[in-house]
């Protein structure tokens, strides 16, 4: 497992934002082999020195077809920006839709992409029953939800955001019905649980701000 500082959460999946991205890749190979230069899509770039190169996309971007050429293209991975979240993968308990994640799925099989799911555990676009549950309940629900959704997408997911944004700028935890209820070992059960659904999946913890200086460079 791996605490990554990236997040799709305040971003628009478009692609100009992650041209921001692609400069930073096109300037750190800089000094490729010209072999490596020569390759056409911004992918092989990254591949040839062992790397992807991804984007965050949503289902209403994809009937754009200039917009669909250029991210079947030039990007090796994709991670749906909402399409796998628990409002949209469970917006009722125990009712679960797929039809929206199937879609970005469906499309990284069609370009030979890999998908980064995101994401089973955040705080935010919960549907309201989630935090209506009794404390007694968050668990089973928790790992319920994760057993499903990733289950589902079994195979077809290489890595998944597991647990999003778990902490406030500080470094503190961040309030959630997770937290709430079982305290910081949500984050160790909701990673044992996407193990057991998946267990050729990276997992991930997915954050961002996390990126300073501590109490002893201060």
């Amino acid at each position: 497992m791996s605490l990554v500082k990236r997040s799709t959460h305040g971003c628009p999946g478009g692609l100009p934002v992650l041209w921001l991205t692609a400069c930073a890749v096109a300037a750190s190979l800089a000094g490729a082999p010209a072999a490596a230069a020569e390759q056409s899509t911004l992918h092989d770039l990254a591949a040839a020195h062992g790397k992807y190169f991804g984007s965050a996309t949503d289902n209403s971007e994809l009937p754009d077809a200039a917009y669909a050429a250029t991210l079947g293209s030039e990007f090796g991975q994709i991670t749906p920006g909402n399409s796998m979240k628990w409002d949209t993968t469970e917006p009722q308990q125990g009712q679960f839709s797929f039809t929206k994640g199937d879609v970005i799925t469906g499309f990284a099989r069609d370009h030979g992409q890999t998908v980064r799911g995101h994401t089973l555990v955040w705080h935010s676009q919960l549907p309201g029953w989630v935090a209506a549950l009794p404390s007694a309940q968050v668990e089973a629900a928790m790992t319920n939800h994760i057993a499903e959704v990733a289950g589902h997408y079994r195979g077809e997911v290489a890595a998944w955001d597991v647990v999003n944004e778990p902490f406030n700028d500080d470094g503190t935890f961040r309030a959630s019905p997770f937290h709430n209820a079982l305290g910081s070992d949500y984050i160790a059960t909701a990673l044992r649980a996407a193990h057991a659904a998946d267990p050729d999946a990276k997992l991930y913890i997915n954050d961002y701000n996390t990126e300073g200086l501590g109490p002893a460079d201060q």
